[in-house]
């Protein structure tokens, strides 16, 4: 029997609703393991830096755990990066899951631990819905190493097929371990970004920043996915959709959209740090053998 870690290592969640979407695995024959501090809460952390960080270095340690998910997002990932034990995670790599704040962890992770972790599901509910069909299904691709297909994205890019690691998640927390040590070389990689609730020049001045350090210059192709809510207050500033339109343009490298990834109900799971190959309006993720 497939046992899941749950874990909390950004902000609280509310215990109601990790109820409903643990009971969601239960009733799918999974057993369950809250980490010690699950329902900690501390301002706007899920408990102190160091209770987060013992619960991810003791669900990695712990054999009987075979997949890590979070709890929830929010805020405080980026606060646990210098205090996590990079080879006890190298030593015992495992699926973690997650989305949103997560992504600052696991781009951690993956730079520092060589771990390959899985972005696009979280364990509370979200938009009303515990799990939507289609992110269950890429989830369950993702942790049985299946490869995913995703089509249907728009590009101008004719050339021969392009293919990379993924890296990426969250623009936001993207943009927050860029430049430090916590950030994957972005060398060849394909760039996977997506955005909740930020107004649109914002949106347009945290690519900025990636452009400024160098990071479009230094990928293979950049693929923007759902950017959920990011409207903007001034009807004058325009859309979202302006602003990645006109990246599109501005971007060197292919630039594809149009990717099912973000914070809306039905998101596709894919590997930060598995393997890509863009084509012809298609995104392939290929399988992660975390056995291999």
């Amino acid at each position: 029997m497939t046992t899941i870690g749950v874990l909390a290592s950004s902000s609280a969640v509310s215990p109601e609703l990790l109820a409903q979407g643990m009971d969601y695995w239960v009733k799918r024959g999974y057993t369950i393991r809250e980490s010690q501090h699950l329902y900690a809460c501390r301002r706007f952390t899920a408990g102190t830096d160091e209770e987060r960080a013992e619960d991810l270095h003791a669900l990695f340690s712990d054999d009987n755990a075979d997949i890590i998910i979070e709890a929830g997002g929010g805020y405080g990932s980026t606060r646990l990066l210098k205090k996590i034990d990079y080879e006890l995670i190298a030593r015992h790599k495992k699926p973690l899951v997650g989305l949103s704040d997560t992504t600052a962890l696991q781009l951690a992770l993956l730079a520092k631990a060589g771990l390959t972790s899985f972005t696009g599901y979280v364990m509370k509910p979200r938009a009303g819905r515990i799990v939507s069909p289609y992110t269950e299904a890429s989830l369950s691709d993702c942790l049985e190493g299946r490869e995913q297909i995703v089509s249907g994205l728009e590009s101008d890019y004719r050339g021969n097929p392009v293919e990379g690691r993924l890296i990426g998640g969250c623009l936001s927390l993207v943009v927050s371990v860029m430049g430090t040590s916590f950030f994957p070389n972005p060398d060849g990689t394909i760039l996977i970004l997506e955005d909740v609730s930020e107004e649109p020049y914002v949106i347009d001045r945290m690519l900025t920043q990636l452009e400024n350090a160098g990071v479009f210059d230094r990928v293979a192709a950049v693929v923007f996915g759902v950017f959920s809510d990011c409207k903007a207050k001034d009807p004058q500033d325009g859309t979202i959709d302006d602003v990645l339109n006109e990246w599109k343009e501005r971007i060197k490298v292919p630039v594809f959209t149009g990717l099912p990834y973000g914070h809306q109900a039905g998101s596709l799971v894919w590997p930060i740090g598995g393997t890509g190959v863009l084509e012809a309006g298609k995104l392939c993720i290929k399988g992660v053998d975390f056995n291999g």
